[in-house]
């Protein structure tokens, strides 16, 4: 395990899978650590999101945007992750890298939108 790619988009998952719109609907993605992920397990520990897939590529959630854009307005959660040390690669502590926000998406998203949050094993 050295991370995930998340990605959350204004589409359900059944949209998603459509492909129809697929990079349009993108809100946020980027790529994380090991604990990067921590923050949809909480919406989920909250009821404030439903995971639908797990154990799969990816693991996929939804969520309203009223509880996941907050969240993700000024960049991806903080985490507290250790660095992780592999036998050919070294991730730092709190990696985060490639983020891309749309903000202007964002900003016009109805706070009652329900966003698929897909999150991808990078192992």
């Amino acid at each position: 395990m050295i991370g995930w790619w998340i990605v959350i988009a204004a589409q359900t998952p059944e949209e998603r899978d459509t492909g129809i719109g697929r990079r349009d609907a993108v809100l946020a993605n980027w790529e994380t650590s090991v604990g990067g992920n921590g923050w949809v397990q909480r919406l989920v520990d909250e009821s404030k999101a439903v995971q639908l897939l797990s154990g799969g590529y990816p693991r996929r959630y939804t969520a309203k945007a009223s509880d996941v854009l907050p969240i993700i307005e000024n960049g991806p959660p903080a985490r507290n992750d250790p660095a992780v040390i592999g036998d050919d690669h070294v991730m730092p502590v709190n990696r985060v890298r490639d983020v891309v926000l749309h903000h202007d998406k964002i900003a016009t998203c109805p706070p009652d939108k329900v966003l698929a949050i897909e999150v991808w094993d990078l192992s």
